[in-house]
């Protein structure tokens, strides 16, 4: 293996976490006539895990309150701008990436979303350094689950498919659709989504480092096997 590619929201930024975070500031900064567990909590319901855009879940939240037009501005403004300011990481992010960096690994990112607002997050958690290659849907044009994504980061780092392993937590937007271009896959498991059909699972970042020493392994006790034979 040569190479790791990640997902960004889920994989490496918990986001549920960073949004919570920002929910109950952008609730005190502006003082709404919500409940402030109800206000994030519906925030959180309505963002449906990242996928739904975030004018939308504003104009929701304003209409069901009966708010004016201009506070869905501002609120929306708001989550624009100072979003990645609550950024939370998984455990084991910046040691994992730095272990990988030190084996030599190539390593990427693609991701969904607005360019600013991913990148601001990705500098947010500090690893834009760590990253050969970054794809960013709105600047590219595709997003996942489209295979050119995933075969336009394999092009720019010069990989091959069966020599990359990309991570991920949704089952057909990251795991499915890498799978299908061939990729080897990893899994990271969440409360959202009950199953996945991947190469390999994990709960904590830090596990990828067990799974290619295993991998490693398993592939020098094969290639001993056949000079045995041989």
């Amino acid at each position: 293996m040569k190479a790791i590619i990640f997902d960004l929201d889920g994989t490496l930024l918990d986001r549920h976490s960073t949004l919570k975070a920002f929910c109950i500031a952008q609730h005190a900064k502006f003082n709404l006539s919500i409940n402030r567990e109800r206000y994030c909590d519906r925030i959180i319901e309505l963002d449906e895990n990242g996928y739904i855009g975030k004018e939308q879940v504003y104009s929701q939240i304003v209409q069901e309150n009966n708010w004016s037009n201009h506070l869905k501005n501002v609120l929306f403004d708001d989550y624009m701008h100072h979003f990645h300011e609550f950024c939370v990481p998984y455990k084991g992010l910046h040691e994992t990436l730095k272990e990988l960096e030190r084996q030599k690994f190539v390593i990427g990112l693609i991701t969904n979303g607005r360019h600013e607002g991913q990148r601001a997050s990705i500098r947010a958690l500090g690893i834009e350094a760590y990253f050969q290659v970054v794809l960013i849907s709105e600047s590219e044009g595709i997003s996942k689950p489209n295979p050119l994504i995933f075969q336009r980061a394999l092009s720019q780092l010069n990989l091959q498919p069966a020599e990359t392993f990309y991570v991920g937590d949704h089952p057909i937007n990251d795991i499915e659709a890498a799978k299908k271009v061939g990729l080897l896959t990893i899994w990271k498991r969440n409360d959202v989504y009950k199953q996945a059909n991947a190469d390999e699972e994990i709960h904590e970042l830090n596990e990828i480092l067990s799974i290619l020493k295993r991998r490693e392994n398993n592939e020098l006790h094969k290639k001993h096997e056949k000079n045995d034979r041989e």
